[in-house]
């Protein structure tokens, strides 16, 4: 799909019809996704800090229901959002605002870290929640959302290595999110889901999540990188930001990157077709 207008445009064109909207939670991860037909897919929640931000954009929509929510990691930074944003803007879960959530994907619970942000995601999930693997499918006219293969191997201890990686399809548009996954893992994920439109880059733009490999196997139209103003980790990481020079590159934050900054090669690596967004992003998925 050509994507220049979005490009030429800039940040969100107002949510209207069918679209990837990916959210500013500051350092962490939500996107929504809107079907043609109305059907409703969250990946990922933010951090809890970020849930107002989940809850506006769903307000944004007039979005009572969620079809699917899936989490691809337990990272509080990816899940830590959700059973606030649930409660509705009241904050009272259980209250008539609540959002319905009819199932929750996530990576299942082997290992599952022992955090106040795991806890509460579970409390709010209770039965409705199961285990994706590769192939596990949700299907809505318009709308595909598929688990594929990361190539992890057995007793993974590194919470990140753990993640689910989506392959998304809306209207005219392929998606690739392989949450935080290392590069050599989204490279699996990426040969599984073919070229894609947009590529949301893997644990924020770090060093060590977007490779040669996973740009040539994924080919993106453009990357979108989820990362904080400010964030101490410096991501996205100078390197990557070189790799992904001669493709378009929007990002929600960075790290401190100028000349007295922590994280030193940042401001210098962008390239002429990077952009800092001034908020959220939403992509309009035509035929």
């Amino acid at each position: 799909m050509d994507l220049s207008f979005v490009l030429l445009a800039g940040v969100v064109l107002g949510p209207a019809g069918p679209g990837l909207h990916f959210l500013d939670v500051g350092q962490g991860n939500a996107l929504l996704l809107v079907g043609p037909e109305g059907q409703v897919v969250v990946i990922d929640s933010g951090p809890p800090a970020a849930a107002e931000v989940v809850i506006h954009a769903l307000d944004e929509h007039a979005l009572l229901r969620v079809d699917l929510w899936i989490h691809s990691h337990f990272d509080a930074d990816h899940v830590g959002g959700v059973a606030r944003a649930i409660a509705g803007a009241d904050g009272i879960a259980g209250s008539e605002d609540d959002v319905e959530v009819a199932a929750l994907w996530d990576r299942g619970l082997d290992g599952a870290p022992e955090t106040e942000a795991v806890a509460a995601y579970l409390a709010v999930a209770g039965d409705r929640r199961r285990t994706a693997v590769a192939g596990d499918r949700f299907t809505a006219p318009g709308l595909s959302v598929y688990a594929v293969e990361t190539g992890a191997p057995l007793g993974l201890a590194a919470e990140n290595a753990r993640g689910l990686a989506l392959c998304v399809e809306i209207g005219g548009l392929r998606l690739l999110a392989p949450g935080d996954l290392p590069a050599d893992q989204v490279a699996v994920a990426a040969a599984a889901c073919g070229p894609v439109d947009v590529l949301w880059a893997a644990h924020h733009g770090s060093a060590g999540a977007t490779s040669e490999a996973v740009l040539s196997a994924a080919d993106p139209a453009l990357v979108v990188i989820s990362a904080g103003r400010d964030n101490p980790y410096c991501h996205p990481a100078a390197v990557t930001l070189a790799r992904l020079h001669g493709r378009a590159v929007w990002i929600s934050g960075l790290a401190g990157g100028g000349p007295l900054g922590a994280c030193p090669g940042l401001a210098t690596s962008f390239g002429p077709e990077h952009r800092l967004l001034a908020g959220d992003l939403w992509l309009p998925a035509t035929p």
